[in-house]
């Protein structure tokens, strides 16, 4: 193995080769000039203390760098700019070649695991809580789960493959992968390494350019605009080459092809954006049979002639309707929606009808005082109540909808023989599952989002371990999760009061117990009920 590269000046490290690097013994003197970094043998030791070693250098040299950058020029700012900007597609490049290592790796042990006969005593990861190695990455590596998917991603369009019997396989996208590869200097390719051309972010907008033409072009064309790119990319910055991207794309695809239904199926959907102003955001694709269902259902608050009718028969004119057609359309739906939850014949949901679900304190739904109650309708209230899928909402707002025949609250005490049924039965009851969702109001587990109406009731004591049927042996888990903690790598411990999870070693050394703060924030420190 070969060390990535060799310290050239023992006074400020790597990073400040050729920079403000001198003789020790010539503290005023300074150069500016390319980083040089030459191959040198790795001795003993393996890639993560080779890299581990590294970073200690690294961390070094930025504990110096201020003091540096203070006293520096303009000219040797800007230089020392553009080496870290080079180091730091270095590490991108590191980060790629990693998360495509874990990938093949983990696919591997599940497999090993899967065809194992006997109990092994080395667990697979398939049981270790993440569903895919981009989950994996999240968790091991706190990044987005986005950042994990496009890591991977690129991976496959531009990393080495190996085919079912061993063969090596060149990476889909060559020019790309050449140019995201480290390699020897072209004037003494014995002595010098040049570092990555491109940045991992310019790649994926090249890689999904690539996608969305591939179906429209010849290959040879594709290869033609990959080249292009990617030589663009070592020159220019990433907003330039967007624009070119998007010259390439309606240059190729002017007209826009008719989209088949297959493509049809794949990008139509319902999608919950980030709420605006206050507001929900939805945005959704539908073929033209859905959308016409979905205009019928909403033109029926819009059509001039629908009236409510009377029960006098009067002639009275009606209050002039100032809603918009936009305002009307969204009612139109909503009450589409009212009326199927009240029909009786939706699937159930964990043994329970659909309806809308809210969990209120007793003291914010029905205030003591009538008269304060009174003064406060015109102002902002401090109760909250919460909404098995959306979460908080006012008082306020609950205590309107309480009113109406078709949603049920649910109020529950702090006793009741209902919540506390011993061993007289296994499943949980209507009542329980109340009281878990007042509690966990989604899937317990650390950073699930599955709202409580999706999730199952678990004994966090096995039934057939002698646990009882209650609320504090029960929490509420999503199928995943459920299967999850069923592989025995997590465990729940409830000493908090709430359920806690304790994670597998091999995640977490330390095994500290989390809990889910997606519904419900942590409280304060030193809070005391």
């Amino acid at each position: 193995m070969e060390a990535v590269g060799e310290q050239l000046d023992e006074s400020f490290g790597v990073l400040y080769g050729g920079l403000f690097s001198g003789n020790a013994d010539d503290a005023g003197s300074r150069r500016t000039g390319p980083a040089r970094l030459r191959a040198v043998p790795g001795g003993e030791g393996s890639g993560p203390a080779i890299l581990g070693a590294l970073a200690e250098e690294l961390a070094t040299a930025a504990l110096a760098a201020p003091g540096l950058l203070a006293i520096a020029t303009y000219s040797e700012a800007a230089d020392y700019a553009g080496h870290a900007e080079e180091l730091a597609r270095t590490v991108e490049y590191l980060q790629l070649l990693a998360a495509g290592a874990v990938e093949r790796t983990r696919t591997q042990a599940i497999t090993q695991a899967a065809a194992r006969t006997t109990h092994a005593t080395v667990p697979s990861p398939a049981d270790d809580g993440c569903r895919n190695t981009a989950e994996f990455l999240r968790l091991r590596l706190r990044i987005p789960i986005r950042e994990a998917r496009r890591r991977l991603t690129l991976a496959q369009h531009t990393l080495p493959g190996t085919t079912l019997t061993g063969e090596p396989l060149p990476p889909p996208r060559p020019h790309l992968a050449a140019a995201l590869t480290p390699g020897t200097d072209s004037i003494d390719p014995s002595r010098m390494i040049q570092g990555t051309a491109v940045s991992s972010h310019a790649a994926t907008l090249i890689t999904a350019t690539l996608d969305r033409l591939q179906h429209h072009t010849t290959p040879e064309t594709l290869d033609r605009i990959e080249e292009h790119l990617t030589t663009a990319a070592t020159t220019t910055d990433p907003d330039f080459l967007t624009r070119l991207a998007q010259r390439w794309t309606d240059t190729i695809d002017a007209d826009g092809t008719e989209p088949t239904e297959e493509t049809l199926r794949n990008t139509q959907g319902a999608f919950i954006r980030k709420p605006r102003h206050g507001l929900h955001h939805l945005e959704i694709f539908a073929t033209t049979d859905q959308y016409e269902h979905l205009l019928t259902v909403m033109n029926t608050a819009t059509n001039p002639r629908t009236t409510t009718g009377t029960a006098r028969g009067n002639t009275e004119l009606p209050d002039l309707d100032r809603r918009t057609r936009a305002q009307q359309q969204l009612d139109g739906l909503i009450t589409a929606a009212k009326t199927a939850l009240t029909t009786n014949t939706l699937p159930t949901t964990g043994g329970n009808r659909p309806q809308i679900i809210a969990t209120i304190h007793y003291r914010d739904l029905f205030p003591t005082n009538a008269a304060t109650s009174a003064r406060k309708d015109h102002s902002a209230e401090a109760g909250t109540g919460t909404f098995a899928f959306t979460g908080p909402v006012a008082a306020a707002t609950l205590r309107k909808i309480a009113c109406d025949a078709d949603i049920i609250p649910a109020l529950l005490g702090t006793r009741g023989e209902i919540l506390d049924l011993g061993r007289k039965t296994r499943l949980f009851t209507p009542a329980q599952r109340t009281a878990l969702t007042t509690r966990d109001q989604g899937c317990a587990f650390p950073s699930c989002t599955i709202p409580a109406p999706w999730c199952e009731a678990h004994h966090i004591t096995y039934w057939s371990h002698g646990g009882p049927t209650t609320t504090n042996n029960g929490v509420l888990l999503c199928s995943h999760h459920h299967h999850l903690i069923h592989k025995e790598q997590w465990t729940i411990t409830t000493t908090t009061g709430t359920p806690a999870f304790i994670p597998p070693r091999h995640l977490d050394p330390t095994q500290k117990p989390q809990q889910n703060h997606y519904f419900k924030p942590p409280p304060p420190p030193h809070q005391h009920e």
